[in-house]
């Protein structure tokens, strides 16, 4: 009897033991198994979060594009050529809409739709809040939900009486579904980005019926038990900027909720997926080594060998599962590349740790480097093909795109370097946009895109629409632009006006042709009378007009007109025929009679009145 007890004793002992080592044994499991399905979909949304990020970025190198077009249009231009071009983009990017619109919520489309925003005046009203480009979402009257891209626009456009100073454009949101592959772990699983108070932005189709109706992520801890971290962990990951994982249960499947950070605002991208999906064929392993163990206790060694053989086996399936998702996130990369390559001439991906590049010439034939190499090697070659171009002197270029120059000016992930350049040899103008890609723990950029676009044809045009095309000199509709430069920046500056005196005589006698070498010769003059960071104009017929940047008090600004007026009414000698004019000038000076409208209206009248001083003169001096 006591032996009996003793073996009911020992066996109940060893029930419990094994129960104790089935149990514990089933928890380690479950641990790993948990561990590393988040690292799987931490690195399977870190993809997305990278490939969503790049799906704004090119939108605001294309916003970006299309704003430096249209600044330069005259106000009531035809713009049905870009307009056209527009209406063709939309079958390459996708998107719903593209818009011009104003503050008092006026819009039009590239499909001549115009009128006042009703669903997304919500957007263009959070633009212009807080005046900076922005991204947002909101409903469209018929329903379907969309995100959308503003920025204000650097020049306002005037088209049909109606003034538009921004520009978006609006994509529905399978769009961006289908960009970052929403469709994946079999439909099971739901993509939303939040703000870090939890208010859902964007919600990615295919929706589970979970989170179905849900607005704020944070409401989901109140309908589901914890099985792994909590929702207080997902929330600090997200108001951090850093990436985390948990599982919950609820109505009795389990679910992983992750969380990752993406690159712009405080938006981070919440993934929701069934578990099974994840990691059901590493439970079934699980399971099935339990009732291994449960069956053959008494065999431990057999048992721990199959649990080892089993552990290998989820190593394997880890890894293959591991190659396949880098397989997948490269395809994903590379359609987004194919997307960028229908709007770009070139661009350059750039390691700046390793120094290597991957470029790609995709409109102009003939590739300027090589399709790989060392970026050191190709920013030597740059820097003797190209200079850049600045406000004061030419620069190398070299300098501007060294990794430590990128470093110190692409600090966030809405930071971009923009960059004009020229060839030393041809007549060929470029601009270079860099986009930060990837980023360090620290927050310094690792990866950047170089995207190259070919802008000589703008830069002629600009020119030519900025020249008078007789005297070289800046035209009248440049003197504007220079004015309200000058006065948004701040800039103290003299404007001297002045007019030809006895100049009509000249055309009379000797024929238009002989005044027009006189206006050049006059131009000349002009120019030698100013510094390199001063401007002449000509404004029409025997009007000059000069802006001096500079401080000056009234001694100063007489000597400068006493100057000018010496040199312009020294005689001129033109095949053999000495030509004498004078000039009048009148000068203001801003900011001390005003604002610019108000200078130029005193520096014309001063100049009126001291020509009307010279007429009384002459009369008098033929009286005489």
């Amino acid at each position: 009897m006591k032996k009996r007890s003793s073996i009911a004793l020992l066996t109940a002992l060893l029930a419990i033991v094994f129960a104790a080592g089935i149990g514990v044994y089933s928890n380690y499991i479950g641990m790993q198994i948990y561990e590393e399905s988040s690292n799987h979909l931490l690195e399977s949304y870190a993809q997305i979060s990278k490939t969503f990020t790049l799906f704004v970025q090119r939108n605001w190198v294309v916003l970006s594009q299309w704003d430096s077009l249209m600044k330069n249009m005259q106000e009531d231009a035809d713009i049905d050529s870009i307009w056209s071009d527009a209406q063709n983009n939309k079958l390459l990017w996708h998107y719903s809409d593209f818009y011009l619109f104003n503050e008092s919520t006026q819009y039009l489309t590239v499909d001549g739709r115009k009128g006042s925003a009703d669903s997304i005046d919500g957007v263009f009203q959070e633009m212009y809040s807080k005046g900076e480009p922005i991204v947002s979402t909101y409903t469209a009257t018929y329903g379907v939900p969309k995100i959308a891209f503003a920025m204000p626009m650097s020049r306002s456009l005037t088209l049909d009486g109606v003034t538009y100073t921004g520009i978006a454009v609006s994509y529905d949101t399978d769009v961006v579904d289908d960009l970052v592959d929403g469709s994946m772990y079999g439909g099971q699983s739901d993509c939303y980005v939040v703000r870090s108070n939890g208010d859902i932005v964007l919600e990615l189709e295919p929706q589970t019926e979970l989170c179905e109706g849900m607005t704020n992520l944070y409401d989901l801890s109140d309908h589901v038990d914890w099985k792994y971290g909590s929702m207080d962990d997902i929330r600090d990951c997200i108001q951090l900027g850093k990436s985390g994982s948990a599982q919950f249960t609820c109505d009795g499947t389990r679910n992983y909720l992750v969380a990752i950070p993406t690159a712009f605002s405080d938006w981070s991208l919440v993934g929701v997926i069934q578990a099974d999906e994840v990691d059901g064929a590493m439970l079934s392993v699980q399971q099935s080594t339990i009732i291994a163990l449960g069956a053959l206790c008494i065999f431990a060694v057999i048992i721990v060998v199959l649990a080892l053989g089993m552990e290998g086996q989820l190593r394997l399936r880890c890894e293959e599962e591991e190659r396949l998702s880098l397989e997948r996130e490269k395809m994903q990369s590379d359609r987004l590349l194919q997307s960028m390559s229908r709007i770009v001439d070139r661009y350059s991906i750039v390691n700046l740790d390793t120094d290597r590049y991957r470029y790609r010439e995709l409109r102009l034939g003939e590739p300027l480097y090589p399709a790989s190499g060392r970026y050191s090697d190709m920013v030597e070659t740059i820097s003797r093909r190209y200079v850049a171009l600045t406000e004061t002197e030419n620069a190398k270029l070299s300098r501007l795109i060294t990794p430590e120059y990128l470093r110190s000016v692409l600090r966030k992930p809405t930071d971009n370097l923009k960059i004009e350049y020229c060839s030393r040899t041809e007549n060929a103008y470029m601009v270079l946009t860099v986009i930060p890609v990837e980023w360090h723990a620290d927050g310094t950029v690792a990866v950047v895109m170089q995207v190259v676009q070919d802008i000589g044809q703008n830069v002629e045009l600009e020119n030519m629409a900025n020249t008078d095309s007789l005297t070289g000199l800046f035209n009248e509709r440049y003197f504007s632009r220079v004015l309200n430069i000058c006065e948004a920046k701040k800039l103290p500056f003299v404007l001297y006006y002045l007019d030809l005196d006895r100049f009509k005589p000249v055309n009379d006698t000797y024929g238009h042709a002989m005044g027009d070498r006189l206006l050049k010769e006059i131009s000349a003059r002009l120019l030698r009378c100013i510094r390199s960071r001063d401007y002449a104009f000509r404004i029409g017929g025997d009007e000059f007009a000069l802006i001096v940047s500079a401080d000056m008090d009234e001694e100063q600004r007489s000597r400068m007109a006493e100057r000018i007026q010496t040199m312009l009414s020294a005689p001129i000698v033109i095949e053999e025929k000495v030509l004498s004019v004078g000039v009048s000038c009148g000068c203001a000076c801003y900011p001390e009679d005003g604002d610019a409208s108000q200078v130029r209206i005193k520096a014309d009248s001063r100049m009126y009145a001291e020509k009307q001083h010279h007429h009384e003169d002459d009369r008098t001096e033929e009286q005489s």
